[in-house]
């Protein structure tokens, strides 16, 4: 059995969007080690059930709610039946994403979007539409998850403009927070090994891409930190590309 030092989240309750698969799923699994109740939010019932699923097998509770984070009346049923639930929101972490084309000419009206709508407009919605559940508690913390794209920029209009949106979001939720120490961070990871796009899991050596794992083992501390500072921006990239 762990100690309460174990379990810095107890009695605590994190959503986590996107939380199917990849990043976000580890995240919620990790939240959900560090003794969270985690609210899972996805647009897939399949892949969200069955993620419910396998954390509930670690005794904490597991909230799934099946939500289109672009639709704005989905939100705000979702962020209700939480309110309803729990009551109170702890953390947030805006995951959910999805790819876009790679170049102004491939990119149609209706790929920007939908890409903005999900990246950057969802997590002003989830934010939002939490924001009095956020502020109900004593400290509250948001995390953004953008990437490297966030900061470099890249080739696709829509992705590289919904990234470097959310460090904008990010600032301006940390200044509408800050009255009721809610905080902010906009994390910026590089490669990571969760086959985004398709890519093959496992494949490439782990020092040219990270562990989605580890990823959230660092979300975790930034959520069990003293709350008397905030690390409004964070960059992680594989040691084989330690550069921007």
């Amino acid at each position: 059995m762990q100690s309460p030092l174990q379990k810095p989240l107890s009695e605590r309750i994190a959503v986590v969007t996107g939380a199917s698969h990849g990043l976000g799923q580890s995240i919620a699994r990790h939240l959900a080690m560090l003794g969270g109740d985690v609210v899972l939010i996805a647009r897939r019932e399949g892949p969200l059930n069955s993620t419910a699923a396998s954390l509930r097998e670690m005794g904490t509770r597991i909230l799934a709610v099946s939500c289109n984070v672009a639709d704005r009346d989905q939100v705000r049923r979702a962020a209700q039946e939480i309110v309803d639930e729990w009551g109170r929101v702890d953390v947030l972490v805006n995951n959910a994403g999805i790819p876009a084309p790679r170049s102004v000419p491939e990119t149609e009206f209706h790929d920007w979007d939908a890409v903005i709508g999900t990246n950057l407009s969802g997590a002003f919605y989830m934010t939002r539409a939490l924001w009095p559940a956020l502020t109900a508690g004593d400290a509250g913390y948001v995390i953004n998850i953008s990437g490297t794209n966030g900061v470099r920029g890249s080739s696709s209009p829509a992705y590289a403009s919904a990234k470097f949106g959310l460090t904008g979001l990010t600032y301006a939720i940390a200044a509408s927070g800050k009255a009721y120490n809610v905080r902010a961070t906009v994390l910026y990871p590089g490669g990571m090994d969760t086959g985004w796009r398709g890519a093959p899991i496992g494949v490439k050596p782990r020092r040219e891409t990270m562990d989605p794992d580890e990823v959230a083992r660092y979300v975790g501390y930034l959520v069990t930190s003293p709350t008397e500072f905030v690390i409004n921006e964070s960059v992680l990239n594989p040691i084989a590309e330690p550069f921007m």
